[in-house]
Parts: structure tokens; C-alpha cells; sequence
């Protein structure tokens, strides 16, 4: 027999007591019938966890059984204790906890190792979750609600590094490196620099991470025009964190932090589905979004409610594509508006707005009625490695420097007013005037109503402020728990009611 292939049965140790023993039986008496640890564990007991087993080798020393390591996990989480060193000091002292851990007692590094494992099915996990709901009627699957958020890594933010500030560490730590492997006594090392052998190793592969980051973060800022460049000194990388961007969370506060989004399905209020995004903001994860409820349901979604940070011609495109009607406001320029309230109340600028698109003839027309010539197409980079086209039009000079609009209109009358058409603005046109109609405006109230409180409940109640690990694995696995103990409360609060999910839809 394959050594790969070992048994379930034999990759596990047995639980120290079962429903039978009198310690679990002294616990049980003393637990209250309707103790959040008998929601979860009746949750855990419904689910399929032939992934996660599938995730043990079967070698070396038993494992905990992986469904009473994932009931202490959602348990704690519950309680909003994320971080696996707090659940190993509360199984001291739980009685909750111990209940559901039916005498095993692991160690915090074992604890932290199933975490980690989690970042690599807990999305498995959550399909369960939803195909149950699904066969009980709780879930459509018709509508969906998107949201995103931020939270801070696990990173100082006092700590960031620019490129020139890299290079002297590295420096630094090259050559302690180097003085180990030949033996070398260590020198005086400055405080940074990690105590041991084993230690600086470690760290100089993590310098070099960062390094890579920091380089593609480079190329990425000299990309940009110039007005939105910075100044190569002030693109940073956190060097104890690598992976995650930087970025302003909610609370204005800059450091590194990954984005998390949830799409809940208005009808149950269960969170269909999630991810984890190393970006600091939601640009560019509207189409992986939607493909990820699809996956979970089985079927996609036929109207997706959002912000207007999902709203570009990209996630138009991807919509239309997807055959998914996207609900959300147009996102306003509030930095032309404020632009234009400082100048003189008689004379507002003419923007694009008052320009006027002919289908016919493909090109737009000045306030004044005349005629812009097409001149140029231009390909620009956006999110991702996307691009959209552009289309340049222009007004000839000899109208412009006649016109009586020009000193509104344009900067120099001599070289004519340039307009630029993004190829697939219809597309965002059409979406304006889908938006002003009453029903997108009621279901834009859906939003709130719907997403809020999620966010709410996971911030104020589940402490998802700060992450507890380091990485974008680890992060999926710490949210993903999140989302696994909601949806286990509201899944019960559906049962218990026994809602039927069309009433509580708009």
C-alpha cells in the first residue's frame, strides 16, 4: 500500500472523551441549552470536511481531529479572539471551549498551523455553507449585495522602507549572512538585525521579498502621469510584511492593510462569498467577485448591488459580459467640482458634459454646435494589467478662437478644444439612465440596509480590526472564520424562525 495513501481513521488521534465520559457530561450539564458552542456545534457537524482531512499527510504524530480544531476556531472567533495564542490560553479556562474540544488540549503552535492550513479550503468550506442553504430554500441566489472594507496588517506602520533605506540594510544583512556561513565571530549589528543564525536567515530572504515588492511598486508609480506620480522616495514596503499594500484604512490611519469584500445575499443575509485582496482599494475586483458567486451558487447572479467604487467601464463590461444587471450610483469627480465652485459664479468652465455625442456620425458637438474631428486613438493602462482605448476629438482652431464660449472652453483657443471618448462610454450612459429610474433607486437602498450591518457585526463583535498573521493566506483564513461563524448564526437564527426568504427580499 502507497505510505501516501493512509486511511482518515489513522491520520488522527481519538478525542479524549466522548458524549459518554463524565467530564464532557459534567461540562454539558453545566452549558446552557442554548449556549452559542451548541450552534456551532451542530454548524461544524453539518459540514463536509473531506478538504481539510484531505490537507494532513497521515505522517509523523496524530493529528487533532481537524472538526473539533475548527469548532474551537469558530467558537473563539465568535467571541472576537482571532489571534490562536488567545484560543490556546482560553481552553485553559473555557468551559464552552472545552466542551466543544472534548478533552483535547493543542498546543499554540498546533493551533497555529491549523489556521494556516484553513487559508487553503475555507473557501471549500463556505460552498458548503451555501449549498446547504440552498437545498433548505433559505438562499435564491438571484441578488447579491457587495461591499469591501479595509484592515490593518500585521505590520508596523512606523517601519517602512524606501528603496535607498532597503539597499543599506540589505547591505548589512548580506554580509552578516556571509560571516556566518564562514564561521565568522559576529561584530557590533545594529538593533534591527536579527540575534541569531537561523534568525538573520530568515530575515534577509524577507528583505529580498520586499525588495521584489518595492521594485514592481516602482515601475508601477513611474507608469502613472505625472500628476498622480510620487516621488520615488516616498514608494515604501514594509519589510515585515511584504505582501500587503499601503493604504489609508477607515480610519484614515496609513500602514499596510489588504482589502476584504463580502457579497450577501439579501434574501437570507448569508455572505455568498468572500475574498482577500492584496490592494488597498476595491478598483479592479468587481469581475472576480462575480465569478466567485457563481462558483459558490451554481448559477449567476442576475442583479448585483453595489457602490460607486464599483462602477467603471471595465466592471460595466465585465457585467454585461456576465449577463449581470449592476446596481449602483455613478461616482461624481468631487475634485472638478470643487475645482469649479472656485471659479467665478458667471463664468463655470465647460466641461465634457456639455459636449454633445452624435451615434450617427460619431463624434461630438460643442455647445456652440459645431463639429469635433476625430484625431487619435491611445491605449491606457489600468487596473491589473487592464486598458481601456480612448478616442481623442477636436474642435478645429478657426471655431474656437470665433467662439464667444472660449474663454469658458478651452486653455488656448489656437489648438481647439480636445474631448476624449472612452471606448464602451455607452455602456456607462446607458447606466446613468438605468440609475434614475425608481426601481434602481429602491434597490440602491438595499445596499446599506444589507451590507452595513455585516461590516458592523465583523468589526464591532468579531475585533476585525487588525490581522493575526502574517500574509495574504493567512488573512483569507482569519476572514474566511469570520464569515464561517456569521453565516453559522444566521443560518441558525433562518431555522429557527423558519423565514421564508422571499419575504424579507425588496
Amino acid at each position: 500500500m502507497d505510505s501516501n495513501l493512509v486511511p482518515t481513521k489513522n491520520r488522527f488521534a481519538a478525542p479524549r472523551w466522548t458524549t459518554d465520559s463524565p467530564e464532557w457530561q459534567a461540562l454539558d450539564r453545566q452549558l446552557p441549552a442554548d449556549h452559542r458552542a451548541r450552534l456551532i456545534e451542530a454548524f461544524v457537524n453539518g459540514l463536509g470536511l473531506s478538504e481539510l482531512e484531505d490537507l494532513y499527510r497521515g505522517s509523523g504524530s496524530l493529528a487533532h481531529p481537524p472538526e473539533l480544531m475548527l469548532k474551537i476556531a469558530l467558537d473563539e472567533t465568535l467571541e472576537g479572539h482571532l489571534a490562536p495564542r488567545a484560543w490556546a490560553r482560553h481552553l485553559n479556562d473555557h468551559l464552552p471551549l472545552q466542551w466543544l474540544a472534548m478533552g483535547i488540549r493543542p498546543s499554540r503552535t498546533a493551533l497555529y498551523n491549523f489556521r494556516d492550513r484553513l487559508g487553503h479550503v475555507i473557501q471549500a468550506l463556505l460552498a458548503d455553507v451555501v449549498a446547504t442553504a440552498q437545498s433548505e430554500g433559505f438562499v435564491q441566489g438571484r441578488q447579491g449585495v457587495l461591499d469591501g472594507s479595509t484592515v490593518r496588517a500585521q505590520a508596523s506602520r512606523h517601519r517602512l522602507l524606501n528603496q535607498s533605506r532597503l539597499h543599506k540594510r540589505l547591505e548589512v544583512l548580506n554580509n552578516a549572512v556571509a560571516a556566518d556561513v564562514a564561521g565568522q565571530p559576529g561584530t557590533e549589528r545594529p538593533g534591527w538585525i536579527a540575534l541569531t543564525v537561523s534568525g538573520r536567515r530568515e530575515q534577509l530572504q524577507r528583505y529580498l521579498e520586499a525588495q521584489a515588492v518595492l521594485e514592481r511598486r516602482l515601475a508601477e508609480n513611474a507608469r502613472k502621469p505625472k500628476d498622480r506620480r510620487l516621488d520615488p522616495e516616498k514608494v515604501m514596503v514594509s519589510v515585515s510584511e511584504p505582501e500587503a499594500p499601503l493604504g489609508r484604512d477607515k480610519e484614515k490611519v496609513f500602514g499596510p492593510l489588504y482589502t476584504f469584500e463580502f457579497i450577501i445575499e439579501p434574501c437570507s443575509l448569508l455572505i455568498v462569498a468572500f475574498d482577500v485582496f492584496a490592494q488597498a482599494t476595491d478598483a479592479g475586483t468587481l469581475p472576480p467577485m462575480l465569478d466567485q458567486a457563481e462558483e459558490m451558487l451554481s448559477r449567476a447572479l442576475d442583479t448585483l448591488i453595489t457602490d460607486a467604487g464599483f462602477v467603471s467601464i471595465l466592471d460595466l463590461q465585465a457585467c454585461e459580459q456576465r449577463h449581470v444587471e449592476l446596481i449602483a450610483p455613478i461616482h461624481e469627480n468631487d475634485y472638478t467640482k470643487a475645482k469649479a465652485k472656485t471659479k467665478a459664479p458667471s463664468e463655470p468652465p465647460l466641461g465634457k458634459d456639455q459636449f454633445t455625442w452624435d451615434p450617427t456620425e460619431q463624434t461630438y458637438r460643442c455647445p456652440q454646435g459645431h463639429r469635433l474631428d476625430y484625431i487619435r486613438q491611445q491605449r491606457k493602462a489600468r487596473r491589473q494589467g487592464d486598458s481601456v482605448v480612448l478616442d481623442q476629438y477636436q474642435c478645429p482652431a478657426s471655431y474656437c478662437q470665433e467662439c464667444p464660449l472660449r474663454s469658458r472652453c478651452v486653455k488656448d483657443p489656437s489648438k481647439g478644444r480636445l474631448v476624449t471618448r472612452t471606448q464602451g462610454e455607452e455602456l456607462l450612459e446607458a447606466h446613468r439612465q438605468r440609475m434614475a429610474t425608481p426601481e434602481a433607486q429602491k434597490l440602491r437602498k438595499l445596499r446599506g440596509q444589507v451590507i452595513e450591518r455585516s461590516f458592523g457585526d465583523a468589526k464591532q463583535h468579531r475585533a476585525v480590526r487588525k490581522l493575526h498573521g502574517r500574509g495574504l493566506l493567512r488573512a483569507k483564513a482569519e476572514i474566511g472564520l469570520v464569515v464561517l461563524a456569521q453565516n453559522a448564526l444566521m443560518l441558525h437564527r433562518l431555522r429557527q424562525k423558519a423565514v421564508n426568504p422571499g419575504e424579507i427580499a425588496a
